[in-house]
């Protein structure tokens, strides 16, 4: 059953693996197969190996040859989950915070895939060890940087702390959102992490970009990262600086000297040390270097908040999910009782009252709206609503309701102009839910598709950011200002009512 081994990389990777302690793949795997009860020569006959080589990837004194390692470790995910007792997959689920065994096995191949990586590469790293788990590199590109930021440690989703400076804002755009994202093993599959805890300190003042960038970028990393703790901060301290720290594991630090470049890089993996530099970086995470504050619709109630969105003076939206605002009376009633009997921070009464209130100012005042061409259609199939920051799910009646009532409003409401603004239009990572912003002359606000209602609300901490986002949203609604939008609107809203009757038919 043994694989044909390359003799030469054999050796090669023995020669350069000589080490007397284990490694962080070989730490990973012994530890799936103790909680899997899984002997050697199990998995040798599922990798086809022989026990031999099993031993050596447990000992650490050699890796899985490079060529064919990425179907070595689908065959130790898979051989892993299939020998789990009852006891052993609910604490790998836990582990990893899933529900799906199909999702473990993937979350497991992912795990094993990144210790490979990051052990192979301190293999043929060009940097120098200064220091007991201290290494220092002159020079990487941002691409090495970035390898060496997405430390193994970060796949941890039950408990992981980071604390990071990046001048993100005068960063080559391709790098960006890899950096934003920290790791995509904390994105997907619709799951909440409330135990993964990610702040960023950010220079806003000296972005390199143009604001519309800025504030598409900004709503982009807010909505990718809404399923952890991430927030976000600013200050001049950020300037030329990429440092990460995760508490109690690892930390790096470089000085960006262009938009792909940095010099004097290093890493550290000696939890002292990381943990200081954490809490260095945490100081300067604080009330008074917050760009965001997070809140919810009930919050903004209580505080007034949301009726100073509704009577402020030049007042825009741009809609990337319907909310409650567009519902007729009617459906809104019905709505508002269900949504009371799983909602207690607020009182009907008063909610109805803020109804007649958004029906008296669509009908007098003056507002700005945008509306991304994808709304109608993702409403038209699912039928979700952003009901006050909860989720609901419209039947095909309420559905046709909610868009008649968009044609009333796009064709009876005279002081309301909407623009339908095109997908691709703002960005090119169309794989994340559009938030939709509310800006008027008092107070600004991002609410975030989020799957959970707890703080779907960001608020701008600072004017700096209420202004990107007043230039972003005039520059693009001045870009569409040659189209016929009105004419457009209509026709999509046609359309979205025709395919809803369809399908009433069908049903």
């Amino acid at each position: 059953m043994e694989k044909e081994e390359d003799a030469a990389e054999y050796f090669s990777a023995a020669s350069q693996i000589s080490m007397k302690t284990k490694n962080r793949f070989s730490i990973l795997l012994e530890h799936l197969m103790s909680v899997a009860d899984l002997k050697n020569s199990v998995l040798a006959k599922a990798v086809q190996y022989d026990d031999s080589y099993i031993s050596k990837w447990i000992s650490g004194k050699l890796l899985p040859t490079e060529k064919n390692h990425e179907a070595t470790l689908q065959a130790i995910s898979n051989c892993v989950v299939d020998s789990l007792t009852e006891d052993g997959t609910t604490q790998l689920l836990q582990e990893y915070q899933l529900q799906d065994i199909q999702d473990l096995k993937t979350a497991i191949y992912d795990n094993l895939e990144s210790e490979y990586a990051y052990v192979k590469e301190l293999q043929t790293t060009t940097g120098a060890e200064i220091a007991p788990k201290i290494s220092y590199y002159p020079e990487l590109t941002l691409d090495q940087f970035i390898f060496k930021m997405k430390h193994p440690s970060l796949r941890k989703v039950n408990s992981l702390n980071v604390y990071a400076i990046v001048d993100i804002l005068n960063i080559d755009p391709n790098y960006q959102f890899l950096i934003a994202e920290l790791n995509s093993g904390h994105v997907g599959r619709n799951l909440i992490f409330p135990g993964v805890h990610f702040s960023l300190l950010i220079d806003l003042e000296s972005a390199a970009s143009s604001a519309t960038y800025t504030a598409c970028f900004l709503m982009n990393v807010l909505t990718h990262l809404s399923n952890i703790d991430f927030n976000l901060y600013c200050g001049s301290q950020a300037q030329r600086k990429l440092i990460f720290a995760i508490k109690d594991t690892y930390a790096i630090s470089g000085m960006l000297v262009d938009s792909s470049h940095c010099l004097g890089v290093s890493t550290i993996e000696d939890s002292e040390l990381t943990n200081e530099l954490y809490y260095k970086i945490r100081l300067l995470c604080n009330k008074e270097t917050l760009l965001l504050r997070k809140t919810t619709i009930p919050e903004m109630i209580h505080r007034f908040e949301y009726e100073q969105t509704l009577i402020s003076q030049n007042q825009y939206c741009l809609v990337g999910h319907l909310t409650e605002h567009f519902l007729p009376k009617d459906l809104y009633i019905e709505l508002l009782d269900a949504y009371c009997q799983n909602n207690n921070e607020l009182r009907g009464q008063d909610m109805k009252k803020s109804n007649h209130l958004v029906h008296r100012i669509l009908e007098t005042t003056p507002i700005h709206l945008l509306i991304y061409a994808s709304v109608l259609k993702d409403f038209t199939v699912t039928g979700e609503l952003d009901f006050f920051g909860v989720r609901m799910y419209l039947n095909l009646s309420q559905r046709l309701r909610c868009l008649k009532n968009l044609e009333y409003m796009a064709t009876q409401l005279e002081h309301l102009d909407i623009r339908v603004l095109p997908e691709g239009l703002l960005s090119d990572h169309q794989h994340i839910a559009h938030p939709t912003l509310f800006l008027s002359d008092s107070i600004c606000y991002l609410r975030l598709k989020r799957f959970t209602p707890e703080y779907n609300i960001c608020i701008p901490n600072k004017i700096a950011l209420n202004c990107i986002f007043e230039e972003f949203f005039h520059d693009v609604w001045n870009s569409l200002a040659d189209n016929d939008n009105r004419r457009n609107v209509l026709s999509m809203i046609k359309h979205a009512i025709h395919a809803v009757e369809i399908m009433m038919e069908i049903n």
